[in-house]
């Protein structure tokens, strides 16, 4: 504790400083004067804002945070979320050789007629320094670099490559990462999209939690079924707005670039839980027609736990109806499930494709 006597004459002095400048305040109803940040992607990346997207190694990470990139970059539409075209620097530290073929599938999938105009620096950034060494050259050198390209979004690729040399567990080294990435942001009026690993258990990010704890949005993907390309998105941190609800992506392959890209689904059900409810109502011919089990299982396509999972979380969001006991239960889809069909009658059943293992290179991405 400073004692008062002391603490008035470190104050006197402070002021009699040639660079002294008072902090700037604000009172009272002038902070509704205050402009809140927009949406670079409406619910996902903040303007100016800090995102983590984070999921277990070979989910499909970085084919979301290039998606994004590519279409933040066009100002395009993210399946009905608006976007703010703005310049995106992309810092992919890892599995290089696969980027030109994701970008080529990203193209293909959108239409697109030309590349999207995102800067590419294929190489890890030192977020990190050693005590007493900060700013390095290293580190400068990529300020400088982005001062020239005066990004709107910058992506790190994963955040695991840019913090070598960093004990991902001590508080300590990773405040020094966020301390950087906070310089970034203040600076250059910039987001920055972190594409970080899990851990082994897979049910949250790896390292301290300061990373956490200095996000504004957190977002994790999660693999369903096996090497179906099924992929679950969720809010696991909304600082300052609503979580958004679960999406549903799908990794699509695209012959030409021997690559995939990702369709994206919201409204409704996820999508293997929409897709079995489809089955079911292709084969009704009128509304409140019943089937066994095995009808409607052969009309799905599926076996097993494929099947029997799907269909128990149907049955509990009520959007399928059970009757009977044993082997004579037997299922329709009701009212809702119906509600749901024709609200989605323009959303694509997805296929089934074994894309996974394929198209995730060895980098776990």
């Amino acid at each position: 504790m400073i004692v008062p006597e002391k603490l008035k004459l470190l104050l006197k002095h402070h002021r009699l400083q040639e660079n002294y400048k008072p902090l700037s305040y604000i009172k009272g109803e002038d902070v509704t004067n205050l402009k809140p940040p927009d949406w670079l992607i409406e619910d996902f990346i903040m303007e100016e804002g800090f995102t983590v997207l984070h999921s277990d190694a070979g989910v499909g990470k970085t084919f979301l945070a290039l998606d994004w990139a590519n279409t933040i970059s066009n100002g395009w539409s993210w399946f009905g979320r608006e976007t703010e075209k703005t310049t995106v620097l992309y810092v992919l530290a890892e599995g290089v050789g696969y980027l030109g073929a994701r970008v080529t599938a990203w193209k293909n999938r959108r239409n697109a007629s030309i590349f999207p105009p995102v800067f590419y620096y294929t190489s890890a950034v030192p977020l990190f320094a050693p005590p007493g060494k900060l700013p390095t050259a290293e580190q400068l050198d990529f300020l400088d670099m982005v001062e020239s390209v005066d990004p709107g979004l910058i992506v790190f690729d994963t955040l695991q490559r840019c913090t070598v040399g960093a004990n991902e567990n001590l508080q300590q080294d990773m405040g020094q990462v966020v301390a950087m990435v906070d310089t970034i942001r203040q600076n250059f009026n910039c987001a920055v999209l972190a594409v970080h690993h899990d851990t082994k258990s897979g049910e949250s990010m790896r390292g301290s939690s300061v990373i956490r704890a200095s996000a504004d949005t957190t977002i994790h993907l999660t693999a369903r079924g096996e090497n179906d390309g099924f992929i679950e998105m969720e809010c696991t941190k909304q600082k300052d707005a609503e979580p958004f609800k679960p999406w549903s992506l799908m990794l699509v392959s695209d012959p030409e670039s021997n690559s995939a890209s990702l369709t994206a689904y919201q409204e409704g059900v996820k999508a293997r839980d929409y897709t079995l409810l489809k089955a079911l109502a292709d084969i009704t011919t009128h509304r409140g027609e019943k089937f066994y089990n095995k009808a409607w299982r052969e009309a799905a396509d599926m076996e097993g736990g494929r099947f029997e999972r799907p269909k128990a979380q149907l049955i509990r969001e009520e959007l399928v109806e059970q009757t009977g006991e044993g082997r004579q239960k037997q299922y329709s889809v009701s009212k809702a499930g119906w509600d749901i069909i024709e609200s989605e009658s323009s959303r694509p059943v997805p296929r089934i494709e074994h894309v996974q293992d394929d198209l995730l290179d060895e980098e776990g991405k």
